[in-house]
């Protein structure tokens, strides 16, 4: 997980769902900051690409055009009335404003919220987002100015942790509107505006135009080999690695596979295939790859000749049933995609069930699931048909990119229940040059000590 927004990831995503919720939940954030006008700005470019982006709205934007009114065009009249703003409100806050509105009440929710009851037991604090929700929800209905400032300025110094809870509040949103969060903060106006400009570009630059696809497309496997490599050994934190940080390595890339060596390898897995040119030609420029650097830790090496195997991935494959993963990594999919059972994978890198797997399935395979998808797509109706393009349309850009699919490259993490899926080993590779290229800078603080970065919010990087 990177920081909350990544121009590069943002453009390259191939799924335009998971870009119009990942824009709706900065919306969120930068009204939560009082910024509703460019809160309301980037809303407008998920209702204008579809409205079955209506999922990843947040009531807290409902409320945030409700305290200011100024709604969007998206949002119909019936909408906007009280009637339906009350339905949208957190019956979990309303009822503790209820059972709390007592003399004493607050402060008794506030020792709560305070995580005081955990300390005796743990023997140390455990914040609440939920009660510092509620107990600012009910300063407000109270009247208790003071205090409910004072709780914003708790809210505001955990902000990563409580701005999801604190956006549930409908009362909140009178003083949210007002840019008390960003005050408490130390937020620079110029650099959110300058930001919210950047980040409103980037949403319209990739809705408008669709995925980059594949922006090392144009690089030699040998180039691709030694970004990965070059990459890794200018940003990798050799802590967060399993390499020695006192004696870190000075290449990642191994000898060149000889041919006889790879002819070798296609006959012991006995694939009916052989094995994919691209693959074939990555061993031929460096025979596996040592552990390489992801932006926050080291990935497990991509395997040589020699230790390339036949995996069982069937229990693997159970969990992503259980999961309600689908392989065809098309969101919002009008049907369930049935796929062979995976008993003959080609496993290529050192995973394992805590860290990262990575397969190749076999075009046998991936054909027959084809099928199976395409005899569903034509036993549907019409709507379903249309809804069915649209969600291949998404994700791969046509029909004839889904049908140009031969091999499939998986990367799983069981741990995260994570899963990747790419057209062939070299978009693959293209992938990992992408994610070597990332610097850690999670652990990045300002003078007064505070985190500019965060992976939940993008807030502290704006002071």
């Amino acid at each position: 997980m990177g920081r909350k927004f990544d121009p590069h990831q943002t453009l390259i995503e191939k799924v335009t769902w998971d870009v119009a919720r990942n824009c709706t939940d900065i919306a969120l954030e930068f009204a939560l900051l009082g910024y509703i006008d460019i809160a309301t700005s980037l809303f407008n470019i998920t209702a204008d690409f579809n409205s079955t982006c209506r999922a990843s709205w947040s009531p807290g934007l409902y409320f945030a055009w409700e305290a200011t009114n100024s709604w969007p065009a998206a949002i119909p009249a019936e909408e906007r009335t009280l009637k339906y703003l009350a339905k949208l409100e957190n019956e979990r806050l309303l009822w503790k404003r209820d059972t709390h509105k007592e003399e004493g009440g607050l402060e008794k929710l506030l020792e709560t919220a305070q995580g005081y009851a955990k300390a005796a037991v743990w023997g140390s604090a455990t914040l609440r987002p939920d009660d510092y929700a509620a107990a600012l929800d009910l300063a407000i209905f109270q009247g208790r100015k003071d205090k409910a400032q004072e709780i914003v300025k708790t809210i505001a110094d955990n902000f990563h942790m409580m701005y999801r809870e604190l956006s549930k509040s409908r009362l909140a949103w009178s003083m949210l509107k007002d840019k008390v969060v960003a005050q408490e903060l130390g937020l620079d106006d110029g650099k959110v505006r300058a930001f919210g400009e950047e980040v409103l570009k980037t949403f319209q630059k990739r809705i408008k135009d669709g995925p980059l696809r594949r922006p090392y497309e144009n690089k030699s496997m040998r180039e691709l080999v030694q970004l990965c490599n070059d990459n890794t050994l200018k940003n990798a934190i050799w802590e967060e690695t399993d390499y020695d940080p006192d004696n870190p390595p000075t290449t990642i890339i191994r000898e060149p596979a000889s041919a006889e060596e790879v002819t070798a390898l296609e006959r012991r897995l006995g694939c009916k295939s052989g094995l994919p040119d691209d693959f074939k030609e990555f061993l031929l420029v460096s025979n596996g790859l040592d552990q390489w650097w992801n932006g926050f830790f080291g990935e497990p090496e991509l395997s040589g000749t020699d230790a390339v195997r036949i995996y069982d991935a069937q229990g693997h494959q159970q969990e992503w049933d259980e999961e309600g993963i689908d392989l065809t990594n098309i969101p919002g999919l009008p049907f369930k995609t049935v796929w062979p059972k995976f008993d003959h994978t080609v496993l290529i890198n050192a995973g394992d069930a805590e860290t990262v797997l990575v397969w190749m399935i076999e075009p046998e395979v991936i054909e027959v699931a084809r099928k199976l998808l395409w005899e569903t797509y034509e036993e549907s109706d019409e709507e379903t048909k249309k809804q069915f393009m649209e969600c291949l349309n998404a994700a791969y850009g046509s029909k004839e990119g889904s049908d140009e699919l031969t091999w499939l490259i998986i990367s799983w993490c069981p741990q995260a229940a994570k899963m990747q899926t790419f057209s062939c080993f070299r978009e693959f590779l293209e992938y990992l040059a992408g994610e070597t290229a990332r610097e850690d800078t999670m652990d990045e603080e300002d003078a007064q000590g505070r985190p500019l970065y965060s992976h939940d919010v993008f807030a502290y990087g704006l002071r």
